[in-house]
């Protein structure tokens, strides 16, 4: 039975003579096809966030926070939509 893999420590080998699971194994492959800086610079641009972007995304959920607690009236939005099934 296959041990864990070595760098996750998680998930199983593939076989007994790998080091890797099949993520991290897919992981190495990327690394070797591209270079190692050109794959942190796109995990970094994709999976951190600097504090501009924070902020931005702190102002977004508030105001989604905000506006679910206004009360919908006549004039917005939804009620105002025609769909296909009526006949104006």
């Amino acid at each position: 039975m296959p041990s864990n893999c070595y760098y996750c420590e998680e998930a199983p080998r593939v076989s007994y003579f790998s080091y890797y699971c099949e993520d991290c194994a897919m992981l190495r492959r990327l690394l070797l096809i591209n270079s190692p800086k050109k794959c942190i610079d796109i995990l970094k641009r994709t999976l951190t966030r600097d504090d501009a972007q924070l902020d931005f995304k702190i102002t977004q959920e508030i105001k989604k926070i905000v506006n679910k607690d206004e009360p919908l009236g006549d004039d917005t939005y939804a009620s105002k939509v025609i769909t296909r099934s009526k006949k104006v």
